[in-house]
C-alpha cells in the first residue's frame, strides 16, 4: 500500500470516529434533556395533586363556610343551613366542618325545627365528647327542648300557656341544661343555663297547681292533695308552693280532716305570714245540702 493510500485510510477511520463519537454525544444530550422532560412532568403533576388540588379543597370550605357563617350573621338561616349541609356532605371531617355543626343547631333553632336541633346537638355530643366547645351542644339542646310547642291536651287545661305546655319539652331540656352545669360549670353558658332551669322548674310547679285545682274543682280532693305534696316537695322554692298549701288546706276541710287542715295553715302561716287566703273560705256543701234551700 503507497503512503498516500495509508494516510486516506486513516483520515477516513478518523472521519468515520469523529461522526460516530458526534452521533452518540447527540443521542446522550437528547437522553439527557428527554429525563430532564420528564422529570419536570412528574413534579408539575405532584404540584397538581397535591398543591393545587389541596389549595382548591380547602378554599372551597372556606368558601362554604364563610357563605353560611354571613348567612347566619344576617339572619338568613334556612340559606346557612344549605351552606353548612353542602360542606358536612363534601368535607365530612375537619375543624371548620365541625364549627358549621355547631353553628346550624343556632340555624335549626331560630328556624323552629327543634327535633332537628334536639337531634343535631345529640350527634355532636357523641362525635365530639371532648370537643373544645362541646358545652354550647349541651346548651343548645336545652335551649332547643324548652322551646318545643304545647301539646294538644295542655290546650284543655285552665291557665297561661307559658305554665300549662307539655311538661316533657321543660323536663328534656332541664336535664340537658342540669348535665351542661354538671359537667361544665365554668362554661360561659351556664349561668344562662341556671337562669332557665329556674324558669323551667317554677313553671313546672305551676303546672302542677293549675292540675290540682282542676282536681278541687272536680271534688277529687286525694288527687288535688297528692298534686300540692308533689309541688312541696320537688318544687320547694317555687312561689307556686304557697297556692299549694291553700289548696291543701281547703281539700282538707272538704274531706272532714280538720286537724291536717290546721296542720297545714300553721306551715302557711310560718312561710307565708302575710297570707289570709283562707279567712274567707266557705266549704262546699254536698250534693244533698246544695239541693236543700234551707
Amino acid at each position: 500500500m503507497s503512503l498516500f493510500q495509508v494516510i486516506a485510510s486513516t483520515s477516513t477511520s478518523r472521519q468515520a470516529s469523529a461522526q460516530q463519537s458526534n452521533h452518540a454525544s447527540r443521542l446522550h444530550k437528547l437522553v439527557v434533556v428527554v429525563c430532564l422532560a420528564a422529570a419536570v412532568s412528574a413534579c408539575g403533576g405532584n404540584k397538581k395533586k397535591g398543591g393545587i388540588a389541596e389549595d382548591l379543597a380547602k378554599q372551597q370550605v372556606q368558601e362554604l363556610y364563610s357563605k353560611g357563617k354571613a348567612a347566619l350573621d344576617r339572619g338568613n338561616y334556612g340559606f346557612a343551613i344549605d351552606y353548612y349541609r353542602a360542606l358536612e356532605a363534601n368535607y365530612p371531617y375537619g375543624e371548620l366542618t365541625e364549627q358549621a355543626k355547631l353553628d346550624m343547631l343556632f340555624a335549626f333553632d331560630k328556624t323552629n325545627q327543634i327535633d332537628q336541633a334536639v337531634e343535631a346537638a345529640d350527634n355532636f355530643i357523641k362525635l365530639y365528647p371532648t370537643h373544645k366547645n362541646v358545652d354550647y351542644a349541651y346548651y343548645m339542646k336545652g335551649v332547643a327542648s324548652f322551646e318545643k310547642k304545647a301539646g294538644r291536651l295542655d290546650k284543655f287545661i285552665k291557665g297561661g300557656a307559658k305554665t300549662v305546655r307539655d311538661p316533657k319539652p321543660f323536663r328534656d331540656s332541664q336535664d340537658a341544661l342540669e348535665e351542661l352545669i354538671k359537667r361544665y360549670p365554668n362554661s360561659i353558658y351556664t349561668k344562662d343555663a341556671e337562669q332557665r332551669i329556674v324558669y323551667i322548674r317554677n313553671a313546672l310547679a305551676e303546672r302542677e297547681l293549675y292540675v290540682a285545682q282542676f282536681y278541687f274543682d272536680n271534688e277529687t280532693y286525694v288527687a288535688a292533695v297528692n298534686r300540692c305534696k308533689t309541688i312541696i316537695y320537688t318544687y320547694e322554692t317555687s312561689p307556686a308552693v304557697e297556692g299549694a298549701l291553700i289548696l291543701m288546706e281547703k281539700s282538707y276541710l272538704e274531706m272532714g280532716l280538720d286537724d291536717l287542715a290546721i296542720s297545714t295553715r300553721t306551715v302557711l302561716n310560718e312561710n307565708f305570714p302575710e297570707n289570709k287566703n283562707i279567712a274567707s273560705y266557705r266549704k262546699k256543701k254536698g250534693i244533698f245540702a246544695r239541693l236543700n234551700p234551707f
